[in-house]
C-alpha cells in the first residue's frame, strides 16, 4: 500500500513515549509498504538530518516542513491563552497549526496516489479537510479531553481551573466532530474503548496497546542502587511535571522522615528551570539521556505518580521489561492489565504511596515477586512484535469502510 502518515515530528529522535510507539508500530511496516511522512522538521539542523537519515534507514520517505507553530515558549502559550478562549479551536490544535504544512500536505496529495491518510495523533485530524477524497485513519495515543478534565482537579487557581474547562470542552468537541468524520481509528486501552462508546457513541475503531522491546532490556546489567526512586517521562510535558511536582512537594517528604537515605532521579528530556530548582543532594533531573535503560536500571523501584494522564503508560511497560518494580497511582497504571499486589503495587494519597514505597525498599522479597509477574505480563501480551501488525489490519479496515461509505452515497 501507499500510505501518507501525518505527524507532528519524526519519530525516530525517540525522545518520548509518543515517538517511541510511532515509530516501533509503523517502522516494520516501512519494510513492506511505501510510506511518506510528512512532519515539521528542520533541515539545516545536525540533529533533524540524523534523525531524517534514520527514518530513511528504516524505510520511510521522509517530507520535512519548517516548525512555524505558534504560542512556541511557555510565556507565548500563557499570553495567547486569552485570545484562543475565543477561538473555536482547541489551544492544543492551534498551536500546531501550520499553512506550510497544508501547502505541502495538498501538493503531496495531488502528485502521488495514497492509498490511505494515517494522522498520527488527534490534533493532526484537523488537517483531514484537506484531504477528504481519501481514505482517513486517526492513530490516537490519549482521549485528548479526559486530561483537561483531570487537570481541574489538580489545581485550586481559578484561572487554571477556567483554562481547564473551556479547553476540555473544545477538545470534547474537537474529537467527537473528528472522530465521526474518520473512517477508522484506534486507541490504545479497553479504558479508551469505553469513553469512544459512551461519549462519542463510535463502533468503529480498534485497539492497539502500548508496548515494549522486551529483549532489548536484557541489554544491560541491572545495578540497582540501595533505596533509589526512579521516574521516566518527558519533563517538557506537563502531565509529568504535575506528576514529579506533586511527589516531591507532597510525597517524598513523607518518605525521608521514615527512611531520611532515599533518593530519586527524574529521567526525562527538557527540565524547565523552575522544575530544576526542585533538586536538592536527593533529588536529581537527568536532562535528555542517550540511553533510557542505563539510568532506569540504577533503580529499585520505579514510581509513577501521575495524575492527569489518559491512554497507558509506556514508562511502566518499560520498567516492567527491565525487570524493576512499580509503584503507581491508579490513573498511572490506567489502561494497562496489571494487577494490585501480583505485578504492579497501586497507591492514590500521599500517605499511602509513601507507606508503600518505603515497605517496597526494605522488602526485596516482594519485589523480586513483583519483577518476575511484571515480566511475564509484558512477554506475553505487550511485545511490540505482537502488536505492529494490528497497524496494517486497521489500514485495511480502513479502506473497506471507505469504500463501503462511498458505495452508500450513490445509492
Amino acid at each position: 500500500m501507499n500510505i501518507l502518515v501525518l505527524d507532528e515530528w519524526l519519530p525516530s529522535m525517540h525522545n518520548s513515549g509518543k515517538s517511541i510507539r510511532t515509530f516501533q508500530l509503523l517502522a516494520p511496516l516501512a519494510k513492506q509498504h511505501r510510506i511518506t511522512y510528512l512532519a515539521h522538521c528542520d533541515s539545516a539542523d545536525q540533529t533533524e538530518k540524523e534523525n531524517v537519515r534514520k527514518m530513511e534507514d528504516a524505510g520511510f520517505e521522509v517530507v520535512g516542513v519548517p516548525r512555524s507553530f505558534i504560542y512556541n515558549s511557555v510565556p507565548k502559550i500563557i499570553l495567547g491563552t486569552v485570545p484562543s478562549l475565543l477561538h473555536p479551536l482547541p489551544i492544543s490544535v492551534r498551536r500546531h497549526f501550520s499553512h506550510n504544512y497544508v501547502l505541502m500536505l495538498q501538493k503531496l496529495v495531488r502528485e502521488k496516489h495514497f492509498d490511505l491518510v494515517h494522522i498520527e495523533w488527534t490534533h493532526y485530524a484537523v488537517y483531514s479537510s484537506y484531504i477528504n477524497t481519501l481514505p482517513q485513519f486517526i492513530c490516537t495515543h490519549n482521549v485528548e479531553y479526559l486530561s483537561w478534565q483531570r487537570f481541574t482537579k489538580t489545581t485550586r487557581n481559578p484561572f487554571k481551573i477556567m483554562l481547564g474547562i473551556h479547553e476540555a470542552r473544545k477538545l470534547y468537541r474537537f474529537e467527537k466532530k473528528y472522530y465521526h468524520n474518520a473512517d477508522y481509528l484506534s486507541i490504545v486501552s479497553d479504558n479508551d474503548a469505553q469513553l469512544l462508546r459512551n461519549e462519542f457513541e463510535l463502533n468503529d475503531f480498534c485497539i492497539i496497546p502500548n508496548g515494549v522491546t522486551v529483549t532489548a532490556y536484557d541489554e544491560i546489567e541491572n545495578t540497582p542502587k540501595p533505596n533509589h526512586l526512579v521516574y521516566c517521562g518527558s519533563m517538557d510535558v506537563w502531565v509529568n511535571q504535575d506528576a514529579v511536582t506533586w511527589f516531591i512537594r507532597n510525597i517524598f517528604p513523607l518518605i525521608l522522615k521514615k527512611n531520611p537515605a532515599v533518593t530519586l532521579t527524574v529521567i526525562g528530556r527538557n527540565p524547565p528551570d523552575w522544575i530544576l530548582k526542585l533538586q536538592t543532594d536527593r533529588i536529581h533531573f537527568t536532562g535528555s539521556v542517550s540511553d533510557i535503560r542505563l539510568p532506569l536500571k540504577e533503580g529499585c523501584l520505579e514510581i509513577v505518580p501521575l495524575r492527569i494522564a489518559g491512554g497507558s503508560r509506556l514508562k511502566i511497560l518499560e520498567a516492567l521489561a527491565a525487570k524493576i518494580p512499580v509503584l503507581s497511582t491508579t490513573i498511572g497504571a490506567e489502561g494497562l492489565n496489571v494487577e494490585h499486589n501480583k505485578n504492579i503495587v497501586l497507591a492514590d494519597d500521599p500517605a499511602s504511596f509513601a507507606n508503600h514505597c518505603i515497605e517496597l525498599l526494605g522488602n526485596p522479597k516482594k519485589r523480586t515477586q513483583l519483577v518476575q509477574a511484571g515480566r511475564q505480563l509484558v512477554e506475553e501480551q505487550y511485545d511490540w512484535k505482537q502488536i505492529s501488525p494490528l497497524v496494517e489490519t486497521a489500514w485495511i479496515k480502513t479502506i473497506d469502510l471507505f469504500k463501503e461509505k462511498s458505495h452508500a452515497k450513490f445509492r
